[in-house]
C-alpha cells in the first residue's frame, strides 16, 4: 500500500481561509451591528454597478462582499488541491466537495438576503450556511492532520459530550441571530433580566428572554462537558486543555452578552458578541474532531500496546526566551491578580450603580494588574530566602536563581510607577494613591515584618488585599463612602480563612521556613475555630452590604446569604475531619465564594 501523500502546503491554505471565513463572518457581524445590510440593495452588483459610489453603509457592505469574494476563491483552492493531490483520501475529497456546496448555498442565500430586504429566516439560514463551511474546513484541516479510527470504531463517551456541546453552541448561536434579524436584539435594557427585574411587557421581549434562556442552558451543557474533559488530562491533554478553552470562551461570551445593554447594544459590543459565539463553535467542532480519536477507557488494541510499550520521548525544553517570559509572568501572580481585578471591578460597578464608561474601566483594569504585578515581583525579591525552603515556591524564578534579584525588583518598581501614573492620569490621584499604599503596605508591613513575625500576619495583612475595591470606587466618585468600607471590610475578613485554609494544606512548608501561621504556632484546632469565627463576620458583612447600599436588591442579599452559609458548612465541617487535606474542600470554595459574591453585586447593581 502507498503511503499518503504529504499534506504539503494545503494546511497553510486552509488556515489561511479558516481565518478569512472567521473575518468574513465578524464583518457580516458589523454589517448587521451598523444596519448596513441594505448599504448595496441590488445584487449581485451595489446600486447597479461593480464599483459604487461610497459612504459609510456601502463601504460596510461592499467590503463584506469584497471579503465574501476572497473568501470564496481560498476555499475553491483548497478543494482543488484536495481533489487533485488527497484524490485517494474519501474523507478529504468528500468534505471538500461538500465546503463547495455549502459555499455556493451561502453566496445565493446572501444575495436573496439582500433582494427581499432581511427576513430573518433568511439572514439565519445565511449565517447558518457560513458556520457549517467553517466547520467543515476545521474538521477538514484537522483530519489532513490525523486521519479519523476506521468506521465502526467505539467512541469514548466524551466524543458525544463534545457533538453535545458544540450542537448547543449552535442553536445559541441561531436564536441569537433570529432574534436580531427580527429586531429583538435591542428590546431588553436590562440584564440579566429584561425590565430591571420585572416580566416582558411584549412579545419582541419573551423572544429576547427565550434566547437568554436558552443562552443559559447552551452554556450549562457546555461548562459540563467542559468539567468532564477536564478528567481527561491523563489522556489527553489536549483534549482537556480545549475543554478549559470552552468553558472561557463561554464566560466570554455572556460577558459580551451583558456588554450589550450595559453598553446601550454599541456596534462594538454587537460584533465581538457574534464573533465569540463562532469562535466558541468552531472551537468545539475541532474538540468533537479530537475527542473521536480517543477510545473508551478500557478498551486496548495492539497497537495500543505497542504504543505503550514504546519508550516516551522526552519532552522537548523550552527556549530561553520562553523560559524568561514565563518567569515575568511568574512574578506578576496571574492567577491573585485575576482575583484582586474582579474586586476591583466590583467596587467600581458599584460606585457607579450601573456600567462604567469603557475608558474608566480600562484604566482600572489595567492600572490595577500593574499595581498588583509589580507588587508581586517585589514580594518575590523580598521572600527569596524562605521561598527556598518551601516546596511550594522552591521554583519561583528568583528563589531558583533563574532571575536575579535586583531584576525583579527593578521590575516590580517599574511597574509600579506605570500604575500611578496611569491611575493618576486616566482616573483620579485618589485611586492612584490607593494602589500604590496597597503596595507598601503589602510588601513593607506584611512581607518584610508581619509575614515573619507574629502568628496575626495575615489578619492585619490582608488589608492589602482588601485595597482593590477601594481604588474602584475612589476611581469612579473621587472619595469613598460607606459601601465602599464594606467591600474593603469583605475582603479583609474573607483573607484570613482562606489563607489559614491554604497554611493547613501546607503546614510543614510554612513550619520549614519558620513562618509562624496560625496552624503551625497554634495548630489545627484553634485554626479551625478561627476559620468559624471569621467566616460568621464575614457572612454578617456581606449581608449588612445589602442595607448600606441603596443599589444592592433581593438577588444580591439571597446570592450572599447562601453564599454565606455554604462557606459556614465548610467550617463546620472542618471540625469533623482530619488529616492533612482536610481544609482543601473549604480553600478551594473560599475562591469560588469570592468570585461569586462579586460578580452578584454587579449583576445587582
Amino acid at each position: 500500500m502507498s503511503a499518503p501523500p504529504s499534506p504539503g502546503r494545503l494546511p497553510i491554505l486552509l488556515g489561511v481561509t479558516i481565518l478569512a471565513m472567521f473575518g468574513l463572518i465578524t464583518l457580516g457581524a458589523l454589517v448587521r451591528a451598523t444596519d448596513s445590510g441594505l448599504g448595496c440593495p441590488d445584487w449581485p452588483l451595489c446600486q447597479g454597478k461593480l464599483i459604487p459610489a461610497f459612504d459609510y453603509h456601502v463601504i460596510i457592505e461592499y467590503s463584506h462582499r469584497m471579503t465574501a469574494s476572497v473568501v470564496g476563491m481560498l476555499v475553491v483552492a483548497s478543494a482543488v488541491m484536495v481533489w487533485w493531490k488527497h484524490r485517494s483520501s474519501r474523507a478529504l475529497t468528500t468534505l471538500m466537495t461538500f465546503a463547495v456546496i455549502a459555499l455556493i448555498i451561502q453566496v445565493l442565500l446572501g444575495g436573496v438576503t439582500v433582494i427581499t430586504e432581511l427576513p430573518p429566516e433568511v439572514v439565519t439560514a445565511h449565517l447558518f450556511a457560513a458556520e457549517i463551511l467553517i466547520a467543515t474546513l476545521i474538521i477538514t484541516l484537522l483530519i489532513l492532520q490525523q486521519p479519523l479510527p476506521a468506521r465502526g470504531t467505539r467512541r469514548d463517551p466524551i466524543f458525544y459530550w463534545a457533538v453535545a456541546m458544540a450542537t448547543a453552541s449552535m442553536v445559541v448561536l441561531l436564536t441569537g441571530t433570529y432574534i436580531v434579524g427580527r429586531n429583538a436584539g435591542a428590546v431588553c435594557p436590562d440584564w440579566p433580566l429584561c425590565n430591571g427585574g420585572g416580566l416582558p411587557d411584549f412579545n419582541l421581549q419573551w423572544e429576547h428572554m427565550a434566547h437568554r434562556v436558552i443562552a443559559a442552558v447552551g452554556g450549562l451543557i457546555i461548562i459540563i462537558g467542559a468539567m468532564k474533559a477536564r478528567r481527561y488530562k491523563a489522556r489527553s491533554r489536549a483534549l482537556a486543555g480545549m475543554g478549559m478553552g470552552a468553558a472561557g470562551l463561554v464566560v466570554a461570551q455572556v460577558i459580551s452578552g451583558a456588554a450589550n445593554p450595559w453598553f446601550d447594544f454599541v456596534a462594538s459590543a454587537k460584533v465581538v458578541h457574534l464573533s465569540l459565539a463562532t469562535a466558541l463553535w468552531g472551537h468545539l467542532v475541532a474538540m468533537a474532531v479530537i475527542a473521536c480519536h480517543l477510545a473508551p477507557a478500557g478498551a486496548t488494541t495492539e497497537a495500543a500496546h505497542t504504543q505503550e510499550s514504546a519508550p516516551k520521548p522526552e519532552p522537548k525544553p523550552l527556549s530561553p526566551m520562553r523560559v524568561m517570559i514565563n518567569d515575568y509572568i511568574s512574578l506578576t501572580k496571574p492567577k491573585v491578580m485575576t482575583l484582586l481585578l474582579l474586586t476591583a471591578f466590583g467596587g467600581m460597578v458599584l460606585a457607579d450603580e450601573g456600567m462604567p464608561g469603557l475608558w474608566l474601566i480600562a484604566t482600572v483594569l489595567i492600572g490595577g494588574a500593574l499595581a498588583s504585578g509589580g507588587a508581586s515581583s517585589i514580594n518575590h525579591w523580598m521572600d527569596r530566602d524562605i521561598d527556598r525552603l518551601m516546596k511550594r515556591t522552591a521554583n519561583r524564578p528568583v528563589a531558583s536563581e533563574r532571575m536575579g534579584a535586583a531584576e525583579a525588583l527593578g521590575f516590580g518598581v517599574l511597574l509600579n510607577v506605570l500604575s500611578f501614573g496611569l491611575l493618576w492620569w486616566g482616573a483620579n490621584l485618589l485611586a492612584a494613591s490607593l494602589a500604590i499604599g496597597g503596595t507598601v503596605f503589602y510588601v513593607l508591613v506584611y512581607t518584610k515584618w508581619l509575614k515573619r513575625t507574629t502568628v496575626q500576619n495575615i489578619v492585619i495583612g490582608g488589608a492589602a488585599g482588601a485595597v482593590p475595591p477601594l481604588v474602584g470606587w475612589a476611581a469612579v466618585t473621587g472619595g469613598l463612602s460607606l459601601p465602599a468600607f464594606y467591600l474593603f471590610a469583605i475582603v479583609f475578613f474573607w483573607t484570613p480563612p482562606h489563607f489559614w485554609a491554604l497554611a493547613l494544606l501546607i503546614r510543614r512548608d510554612y513550619a520549614d521556613a519558620g513562618i509562624p501561621m496560625l496552624p503551625v504556632v497554634e495548630g489545627e484546632a484553634s485554626t479551625h475555630r478561627a476559620i468559624l469565627m471569621y467566616t460568621l463576620i464575614l457572612t454578617m458583612l456581606s449581608v449588612l452590604l445589602y442595607t448600606a447600599s441603596d443599589t444592592l436588591g433581593l438577588a444580591y442579599l439571597i446570592t450572599a446569604t447562601t453564599l454565606g452559609v455554604f462557606f459556614i458548612a465548610y467550617a463546620v465541617q472542618l471540625f469533623k475531619k482530619a488529616g492533612p487535606r482536610a481544609a482543601a474542600p473549604i480553600y478551594k470554595y473560599s475562591l469560588l465564594y469570592l468570585a461569586v459574591l462579586f460578580v452578584a453585586i454587579m449583576i445587582d447593581a
